[in-house]
């Protein structure tokens, strides 16, 4: 029932339009119902033994009934698009809105195509639920509720075994929840954990293709299809049997209701003319049964994505805001960044960090260098807020990182990471990312000082020319400096660089350098180092293994020590050289 609850919350954001949704419903009900009544007494007029030329004006109100009914009905099933859209599109928002406020480190830990699957494919299969199911709940209340009252006045006792059955149509569904939750939960894990296989798959195409593994991918995913097909099927005859059930049973109670009622009028208990209006009414009050039973079934795959997309709605962020975030102390372009004694670990249990003290000063250049898993991409991460340390304090100009809010923090923070993602669109709009407000001529301006200007005016389209997902048709230093380029635009006070030049050629790695010139000047930087030939300048170099800064100073003192920083350059001087290790 708590998933019901939560999905509760998000009609709560579209009431309004579902009510319009079911007060239309309920105007195509009321059009058979009044249709129904105007055939009963048409036959009981004629049962008296009145002329058929007296009853013309009811049939021409059964042939207004008729068209009136048309033109709603085009009305609701073209309004049905519309609350379908808006209702699918807020979900959405709030599921992004979520997404951002959870960040890197929640997603990080959890498939992508999982999520995809459940934001595009899981949400969309809601739309039965909200759309239909929920209105629909309304218009069997209120229709069923004037049916029986109007029932009433011939016969109370055919009129409660209509009551009975409202109930028992209603109620079935729910005794039967916690079958169908196993059944369509099981459903929906099956079908988004071979969605993300299948987008696996597409995305590791070429290393697929490399490895000669395809075969052996292609029987990985015939076995997740297979069972995905079992878990369809299962699903599939669990709704049907409940279908039935529900046609079953709305049948029967409105057929015993009519007996009872016939019954009784051949006892003489009832006038004959009860028999008539329920004969008519019984069926009209089953029709927005059998509809509501038809929206719910249609709804279990929706209703098997909600459980995974409550539990994402309530996931608490690891990393929390204060009610009344500072917004203003980071104003300026001299900002001293400090961690104290900083401990963390990932959710994998491994330490990352142990006990890291630093001191960046205002306008200055400082070097992470050490192995491969030594902790450095971590120091960026915390400085980021992507997570919080497990312990010490991490402060820029003294106040605790956890004081301002994430979006102030973030905003004063370039970053050019090793892997540089751009968006399928154009190199304009990448660009852009960084500042939207900016104009033509600041973006160009950036891509001049980041070295892209060139190889950009050459592309078929320049700034428009529209580029692959991940920025795949450009090369890696190519990608480099459009990145270079949103830092460079958005020019915050703190520059990041997460090995920005490790995987690139030595021309590209010049120019990349040079434009790096432009993005730092004044700014104060942290550079994570894999070739240690571009840090050597820096204002101090720290160097970490195993998550804790072992050594510190700058590159000659460094070199003086014989420590872990001169076998690192020792290493790659040698690898230069074309040497083995």
């Amino acid at each position: 029932m708590i998933v019901y609850k939560q999905l509760m919350k998000y009609i709560a954001n579209v009431k309004k339009e579902i009510f319009l949704k079911a007060l239309l419903g309920i105007v195509i009900t009321v059009t058979y119902v009044v249709q129904a009544i105007i055939m009963a007494n048409i036959i009981e007029f004629i049962r008296e033994g009145n002329s058929i030329t007296s009853i013309i004006c009811w049939i021409l109100m059964v042939a207004g009934c008729i068209l009136l009914r048309g033109v709603f009905i085009r009305e609701f099933e073209a309004y049905a698009k519309v609350l379908a859209s808006k209702v699918k599109g807020k979900i959405r928002i709030m599921v992004l809105e979520q997404m951002f406020l959870l960040g890197p480190g929640y997603l990080n830990a959890r498939r992508s195509g999982k999520i995809t699957s459940m934001i595009v494919d899981g949400i969309e299969s809601l739309e039965a639920f909200f759309v239909s199911f929920v209105p629909q709940i309304i218009t069997v209340l209120l229709t069923s509720a004037f049916i029986i009252g109007y029932l009433l006045q011939y016969d109370w006792v055919g009129a409660l075994v209509l009551v009975v059955s409202v109930v028992l149509c209603i109620a079935v569904p729910l005794v039967t929840v916690p079958l169908i939750n196993r059944t369509v939960t099981s459903y929906w894990s099956g079908y988004s954990v071979l969605t993300a296989q299948y987008i696996d798959t597409i995305q590791g195409m070429t290393t697929l293709k490399t490895l000669n593994a395809e075969k052996s991918r292609a029987e990985e995913l015939q076995k997740d299809a297979t069972d995905f097909y079992r878990k369809s099927i299962r699903n599939t005859g669990i709704s049907l049997s409940n279908s039935s059930l529900m046609l079953i049973l709305s049948a029967i109670t409105s057929s015993v209701t009519v007996v009872i009622v016939a019954i009784r009028v051949s006892q003489g208990i009832t006038a004959p003319a009860a028999l008539t209006a329920f004969l008519f009414l019984a069926i009209e009050c089953a029709r927005p049964l059998a509809d509501l039973d038809r929206y719910w079934h249609a709804s279990f795959l929706g209703l098997s994505v909600a459980r995974e997309l409550c539990e994402f709605a309530q996931a608490v962020p690891e990393v929390q805001e204060k009610d009344q975030p500072d917004l203003s102390s980071l104003d300026t372009s001299h900002l001293a960044i400090s961690f104290d004694h900083v401990s963390f670990s990932y959710s994998t249990g491994a330490q990352a960090l142990q006990d890291v003290s630093l001191e960046i000063a205002p306008g200055s250049t400082v070097a992470l260098a050490g192995r491969s898993g030594s902790g450095k991409s971590t120091i960026l991460n915390l400085l980021l807020r992507f997570y919080d340390p497990s312990e010490g304090t991490i402060c820029i100009n003294g106040k605790d990182l956890k004081s301002f809010s994430l979006e102030y923090l973030q905003s004063r923070i370039a970053v050019v990471f090793q892997d540089s993602f751009l968006f399928y669109g154009t190199i304009m709009d990448n660009i852009k990312m960084a500042r939207p407000d900016a104009d033509e001529s600041e973006v160009i301006e950036a891509a001049k000082a980041a070295n892209a200007h060139d190889f950009i005016t050459l592309l078929p389209d320049g700034y428009q020319t529209k580029i692959g997902e991940r920025g795949l048709t450009l090369s890696g230093g190519e990608r480099q400096r459009i990145s270079i380029a949103r830092a460079i635009l958005k020019n915050a006070p703190i520059v990041l660089l997460d090995e920005a030049t490790s995987s690139v050629d030595a021309h590209s790695e010049k120019l990349i350098q040079e434009a790096l010139k432009h993005l730092l000047q004044g700014k104060t930087t942290i550079i994570v180092a894999h070739r240690l030939s571009t840090i050597q300048n820096a204002d101090k170099i720290y160097v970490m293994d195993a998550g804790r800064i072992v050594e510190s100073g700058r590159h000659e003192e460094l070199l003086r020590k014989n420590g872990i920083y001169r076998n690192l350059v020792e290493a790659q001087e040698v690898m230069a050289d074309g040497k083995k290790y």
